[in-house]
């Protein structure tokens, strides 16, 4: 008997899909270095940009933690610059929006990043 797909599972399954293709970036966007992990623009609470990637950078574990963690200023700044106005503001409207995705939204989404990966 196939086991149950849960909203759960599938959540984790984008985190990791979404993980593989940030870190296939290969660098930090920032500094360069090469070993990078998967920094959240807006936080991974926002489902609505939880998997977008252009909500997603490859980042220095140095980068991530004390530049984009603990300096939320200057990380806005870079991330403007980064993606440029334009496409920071549509992020940020976005990231606002009440979503609430249901077993069929979050299939679709795995399937289209796991023909990314």
């Amino acid at each position: 008997m196939a086991r149950k797909i849960t909203k759960t599972g599938l959540t984790r399954k984008l985190d990791k899909a979404v993980s593989d293709v940030v870190r296939a970036r290969g660098k930090c966007q920032r500094c360069g270095k090469k070993n990078v992990q998967c920094c959240h623009i807006f936080g991974r609470t926002y489902l609505n940009t939880r998997w977008l990637l252009d909500n997603l950078l490859a980042l220095c574990p140095d980068c991530h933690m004390n530049f984009a963690h603990k300096q939320p200023i200057l990380f806005t700044e870079f991330v403007r610059k980064l993606l440029g106005e334009d496409k920071y503001n549509l992020l940020k409207e976005a990231h606002n929006l009440i979503y609430k995705p249901t077993i069929e939204d979050l299939e679709i989404k795995l399937k289209v990043l796991e023909e990314i990966r």
